[in-house]
């Protein structure tokens, strides 16, 4: 390597993935350059299971097919109709509280981590920040303080990924945020990092390592869009109602909840503060929404009356 700045890089990068390797790894694939990199090198030191999620015909679902031709290695997919991502994407939100949008993003992560065989999973997260992958860093005038973007991230992590992983009993690792990676990768100047198309560096690196260049230049694709659950789940968003009902007593209150919960499992969520609970109703489409909220209030009026007898 003419430049000693990659050559580190390239060392780093490396033993960040070999010293997880020792069991067999599971990598959340999307077929870009990120997780591929991550696969390709994890491959050279333990069994390893690609995971890929998407709706039938989604981009992620063909680049992950056509990546794993092009480095020799076998593939599970995952598909997942729109209604059944609407139903993780339920589930995920009962059981994770995220946002909207951190939702539409982590649903692909969600299903491999619960599809996974083996008890470590790895990702591609943080190449992006770390090496400026989003279009609006390449933006006139655009505000490209990378290392706030990766301190960010970090901080993000235990309340994504980890919890999802958690979630499954499994363990999460990711290499692009190894802090050795991360100071390898500062090094290069912000300008350097990002080049034309974004990740210009680690593109450099890929080559580096022998990933085909074919896959070392794909543009970035967002993983709520190149997966189909952008479409999919954002009626889960729109669809849901928040009430705040008030009762005489705290002790009424609980009983309420507790009365309710078996028949509102799964589309209801309570939370109960002093003598008021909260409940927030969630469903596919406004029609079963309405539907749904009647029916959670008039579950709420039996048991209320039930309770005062």
């Amino acid at each position: 390597m003419d430049d000693n700045r990659l050559e580190t890089l390239y060392n780093s990068f490396n033993q960040a993935i070999r010293d997880k390797c020792n069991e067999a790894v599971t990598v959340a694939f999307s077929g870009g350059i990120d997780s591929t990199l991550v696969a390709f090198i994890a491959n050279k030191y333990c069994n390893i299971e690609l995971i890929a999620v998407g709706v039938p015909g989604s981009h992620d679902l063909e680049a992950a097919k056509s990546a794993a031709k092009l480095i020799g290695m076998e593939i599970k997919i995952i598909e997942v109709n729109e209604n059944e991502m609407v139903d993780e994407g339920l589930e995920m939100q009962e059981k994770i509280d995220l946002s909207g949008i951190e939702i539409e993003f982590m649903l692909p992560f969600w299903i491999a981590a619960k599809n996974t065989t083996n008890s470590i999973l790895m990702c591609g997260q943080g190449a992006d920040e770390l090496f400026g992958g989003y279009a609006r860093f390449r933006k006139e005038n655009a505000k490209k303080d990378l290392s706030r973007e990766v301190k960010d991230l970090i901080e993000r992590i235990p309340e994504r990924e980890e919890k999802i992983t958690q979630k499954f009993n499994l363990k999460l690792s990711c290499p692009y945020l190894n802090k050795d990676v991360i100071r390898a990768a500062e090094t290069y100047d912000v300008d350097e990092r990002i080049g034309e198309v974004g990740k210009e560096v680690l593109r450099e690196l890929a080559i580096e390592f022998g990933l085909p260049e074919e896959i070392a230049n794909r543009k970035k694709k967002a993983a709520q869009y190149g997966s189909g659950s952008q479409r999919a789940i954002k009626n889960i968003i729109k669809h849901k109602i928040e009430f705040l009902i008030d009762f005489e007593s705290e002790d009424i209150a609980r009983a309420i909840v507790k009365a309710t919960e078996p028949e509102n499992s799964g589309w209801v969520d309570t939370t109960i503060m002093k003598n008021q609970v909260k409940a927030i109703v969630k469903a596919k489409n406004l029609g079963s929404l309405r539907e749904a909220a009647e029916d959670f209030m008039a579950c709420v009026s039996v048991a209320e009356k039930v309770t005062k007898n």
